[in-house]
């Protein structure tokens, strides 16, 4: 899975890796806040809420070190085929790439049944 990004195209993953991550951010923190109205509507005690957080954020914290951590030109076209899978982005989060590299980025997610 060796694809040369051209160095326009290199800005636009990392401005798409940089959106993916953001997202993850978000819903990482929907998800803590979620665990939080449990506990405010007193669904859970202060136990069990500390518990489910701190769970939660080591999780959260694991997925995004794995996607994320130590993304350089090489990896590029397999995290954004991870992205794409895991709904993180989608296509048209790629529509500053030429077509070129677009369908090269679509062409194996589309193979797995992903799209």
């Amino acid at each position: 899975m060796n694809y040369e990004f051209s160095k326009s195209e290199k800005k636009i993953v990392r401005q798409v890796i940089e959106t993916a991550l953001l997202r993850d951010f978000e819903a990482s923190i929907m998800e803590v806040d979620s665990i939080i109205q449990q506990w405010k509507s007193k669904k859970l005690d202060n136990r069990n809420a500390y518990q489910e957080i701190y769970g939660k954020v080591k999780e959260n914290d694991k997925y995004i070190a794995r996607m994320y951590d130590d993304i350089s030109g090489s990896r590029y076209m397999l995290t954004l085929h991870a992205l794409l899978a895991s709904k993180v982005i989608s296509e048209k989060d790629l529509e500053g790439f030429s077509a070129k590299t677009k369908d090269e980025i679509l062409k194996i997610t589309k193979s797995l049944g992903n799209d």
